[in-house]
C-alpha cells in the first residue's frame, strides 16, 4: 500500500485492507435499496457494496472498516443504510459528536460496565501450536499498555484448551486464522459473544516491520474496549467510515488507532499516545491511589453518579477532597477512614471520633508506613504474612505491600484480611459469580462491601 512518505512491506496483509477500508462509508442511513433515481450517481448498489465485503469463511461475519466484524446480512444492511443516508447529503463526518473516540451504540458510549472492565477475561487458543506462547506473551504487553488506566484484562489460561466462540467461561477468545485479508480483527463490547474474538491470521507472525505483534493486538484492543478508528474524525481528511463516535480527546494523528495509510503521522510501532492514555481515562476511569479510587468513589455513591456522570472523575476527586472526607465517606476497598478512625484509640484522642479529615491524613503521612489497617477487608500485615512471595519482595515496607494489592493482589484474588477472603466469597455465592464472572474479584469485593455483609453472607470460612 502507497502511502507519501512510507511504504509498508508489499508481502504484508495489513489489518486495514484498502478495499476494506473504502467499505467503511457508513454514516446515516435510510431504504436497504436506494433507486438510481435517488442515489447519487458515485453511490454503490447494495450488491457492490456487498461485494466489496469480506465474509469470513464458514461463517456469517462480514469484516468492515479493515478489522471489525458484522453479523450477518442484517448487520451488512444496515450499515448500507447509514452509507446511503451519509452520501444522499447527511451531516458532515463527525460533526453530530460533541468534542481516542469511542464507538456508539443507540446513543450510549460502547464501553464496559463498571463490574465488568476490571475483569475482562480472554482465553488464548492452544490451536497456535508453536506460535502459542508467542500470542501469550505479545497478549501480555498489548493489555498492559491499556491498564494504565482503570481496566484490567486478565488472561484464562485455564480455558486455553477450550478456546472458541462458544467458550462464556470468558469474555472473548483469542484464535489464530489464515488465509485473511487483515493480520488480525477484533470487536467492540456490544457485541454478542460469538463475535467477541481477537483472530490472528497466519502473517501476522511473518515480517511486518515496522509492526510488531504486540503492536497489532495493542490496537485490535482498542477496539475491545470500545474505541474506534481515529482516520474516521473530519480532521483525518480521508477514510472515513461513520458518525457512530463520541469524541473523548483532540484529534490525534499519531493515535494507536489510526491507520497510517489515512493521513496518520505514525511511523513506527502501534504505540498507545498520550492522547490515547487520556481518552481511555475519560471513559473508564483512573487507577485507585493510597487513599481513594476514584470509580469506585463515584460508582458506588449513586448521589455523587447522579450528580456528575458515571464518568465524572475529575469532579469525583474534587467531591472526596472537599466533601468526602469530611463527611466520612468510604473512598477506596482499602481505605475505610471511619474504620481506620474507630479501630485505632490513640488517633480517636488525638483528633476525636469523627474527625475524618485528620483520620485520612494520618493514614497517609504515618499510618500506611505504620503498617496500621485500611479497612476491614484490607490488613498490611495480614497480607504480607499470608502471601510469602511479598513478604520476601517488600519486608515491612507497608507502602510496597498495599501499592501491590491496589494494583495487582486484589485482582489475583489474594487474600489480605482475616475477615474477608474474596476467592471464598465467590465460591461460595454463585449469584455473585453469575453476575460478574468466577474470577472477577473487584467486583465480588464490592459486593460484600456494599450489599453482601449487610445480607448476612458470610466474608470468610
Amino acid at each position: 500500500m502507497k502511502r507519501s512518505s512510507y511504504e509498508a512491506p508489499r508481502n504484508a496483509r495489513l489489518l486495514w485492507a484498502a478495499g476494506l477500508v473504502s467499505l467503511g462509508l457508513v454514516g446515516c442511513g435510510e431504504a436497504l435499496d436506494a433507486s438510481a433515481s435517488e442515489r447519487p450517481e458515485s453511490v454503490l448498489t447494495y450488491e457492490e457494496f456487498r461485494a466489496q465485503a469480506w465474509r469470513e469463511p464458514d461463517s456469517d461475519i462480514y469484516i468492515v472498516d479493515g478489522d471489525t466484524p458484522v453479523v450477518g446480512e442484517e448487520g451488512l444492511s444496515e450499515l448500507y443504510q447509514d452509507y446511503v443516508r451519509d452520501a444522499q447529503g447527511g451531516s458532515e463526518p463527525g460533526t453530530e459528536r460533541a468534542p481516542l473516540i469511542v464507538n456508539r451504540v443507540n446513543n450510549a458510549d460502547d464501553r464496559w460496565d463498571y463490574r465488568r472492565q476490571r475483569n475482562v477475561t480472554y482465553c488464548v487458543s492452544t490451536a497456535f501450536g508453536s506460535n502459542y506462547n508467542t500470542v501469550v506473551q505479545a497478549m501480555a504487553q498489548a493489555t498492559a499498555a491499556w491498564q494504565q488506566v482503570n481496566v484490567r484484562f486478565q488472561h484464562r489460561g485455564d480455558q486455553d484448551g477450550a478456546c472458541n466462540a462458544t467458550n462464556n467461561n470468558v469474555i472473548f477468545d483469542v484464535r489464530p486464522v489464515s488465509g485473511q485479508p487483515y493480520l488480525a480483527r477484533a470487536f467492540f463490547p456490544a457485541q454478542a459473544r460469538a463475535t467477541r474474538n481477537v483472530l490472528i491470521d497466519a502473517t501476522s507472525f511473518g515480517n511486518n516491520a515496522p509492526w510488531t505483534l504486540t503492536g497489532i493486538l495493542r490496537h485490535e484492543l482498542g477496539h475491545t474496549l470500545g474505541f474506534r478508528h481515529e482516520h474516521t474524525r473530519p480532521e483525518a481528511r480521508t477514510c472515513f467510515e461513520d458518525n457512530n463516535w463520541r469524541a473523548l480527546t483532540a484529534y490525534d494523528a499519531a493515535s494507536v488507532m489510526h491507520y497510517p495509510q489515512c493521513n496518520g503521522s505514525n511511523r513506527g510501532d502501534l504505540n498507545l499516545t498520550g492522547a490515547d492514555v487520556n481518552g481511555a481515562y475519560s471513559l473508564y476511569g483512573p487507577l485507585a491511589d493510597r487513599d481513594v479510587d476514584v470509580a469506585f468513589y463515584l460508582l458506588n455513591h449513586y448521589d455523587l453518579t447522579n450528580a456528575f456522570g458515571a464518568t465524572g472523575w475529575d469532579a469525583a476527586r474534587n467531591h472526596w477532597l472537599g466533601a468526602g472526607i469530611p463527611e466520612g465517606r468510604r473512598g477506596a476497598s482499602h481505605f475505610d477512614v471511619r474504620f481506620y478512625l474507630a479501630t485505632y484509640g490513640d488517633l480517636q484522642a488525638a483528633f476525636g471520633p469523627t474527625n475524618w479529615a485528620a483520620a485520612r491524613d494520618h493514614w497517609l503521612n504515618a499510618g500506611i508506613s505504620e503498617g496500621r489497617r485500611g479497612s476491614l477487608e484490607f490488613d498490611v500485615g495480614y497480607y504480607l504474612a499470608a502471601n510469602p512471595d511479598l513478604a520476601a519482595a517488600f519486608g515491612t515496607n507497608y507502602a510496597a505491600a498495599l501499592d501491590h494489592w491496589r494494583t495487582a493482589g486484589l485482582y489475583e484474588g489474594r487474600r489480605a484480611s482475616a475477615d474477608f477472603d474474596v476467592q471464598y466469597y465467590l465460591a461460595t455465592n454463585p449469584d455473585v459469580a453469575a453476575a460478574w464472572g468466577a474470577t472477577n474479584y473487584p467486583a465480588a469485593l464490592e459486593h460484600w462491601i456494599f450489599a453482601g455483609r449487610a445480607e448476612g453472607r458470610r466474608g470468610a470460612p
